[in-house]
């Protein structure tokens, strides 16, 4: 069977000395192909890279878990993310906290199309200070676990993934200021033309606080290494 599909850059493994095993997610959920000769010089294994948006030709035996890709081209080239320090940052945020959340799954067309514009606008704005904040709260509503807001609810409770009315009696919630601020930014666009003003302090603790959020949902969530090298885009 052969076939051509669109696919997001999530994971690169060494197969062999030429040779690379490459998770993509793609609208029909995430896959997996193997890249003979990848490293080989003319054969584009550059174009892999964490996030990048391709255009795979592939064959697959029916008897074989994997595909075998026979072409591969850029779907989307990007003008800014691969020499913009700020923006490599994000996406390499971006791309471990994928890889910590999205597991082998049914075709999930909605988010690939969230990921692909995202990433798009991501590479052409001038304000992405606030994008990890709008990424890991957005990113909840494909994952499942979408903040609910009851009626009058003023904090976020972790635990139960909604905000209530009243302060609830365990730690995992939110205060009402910070609350606030994350409904704001929910109802923001991703090129932060209209963000609100926000402190260095209230933003690097909202990522954290999100990353809890997903740690109550997920078990063995483990600790976001690319965060340290984050913080340095807070500043932007």
């Amino acid at each position: 069977m052969t076939g051509v599909v669109e696919g997001i850059v999530l994971q690169k493994t060494d197969y062999s000395e030429s040779s690379l095993i490459i998770k993509f997610l793609t609208s029909e959920g995430v896959q997996s192909f193997i890249f003979q000769g990848a490293k080989r010089k003319g054969k584009k294994g550059n174009l892999i890279s964490p996030l990048a948006i391709l255009s795979i030709e592939y064959y697959k035996r029916n008897d074989s878990a994997l595909g075998k890709i026979s072409k591969i081209e850029p779907a989307i080239i990007f003008k800014e993310i691969p020499f913009d320090p700020f923006k490599s940052s994000i996406v390499f945020f971006m791309n471990e906290v994928l890889n910590k959340t999205l597991k082998e799954k049914d075709a999930d067309h909605d988010l690939y199309t969230f990921l692909r514009s995202i990433l798009e606008i991501l590479d052409l704005s001038t304000t992405t200070a606030n994008f990890p904040i709008k990424f890991l709260y957005q990113l909840t509503k494909y994952l499942g676990f979408y903040p609910q807001v009851d009626e009058n609810g003023i904090y976020l409770d972790l635990q139960e993934g909604r905000y209530v009315k009243y302060q609830p009696n365990h730690p995992f919630y939110l205060t009402k200021e910070k609350s606030d601020l994350l409904l704001e930014f929910s109802g923001m666009n991703f090129d932060g033309k209209n963000d609100p003003n926000v402190t260095l302090k209230d933003r690097r603790e909202l990522v954290y606080d999100l990353l809890n959020y997903y740690k109550v949902i997920f078990d063995n969530f483990e600790e976001i290494q690319s965060l340290s090298v984050l913080e340095a885009t807070f500043h932007s």
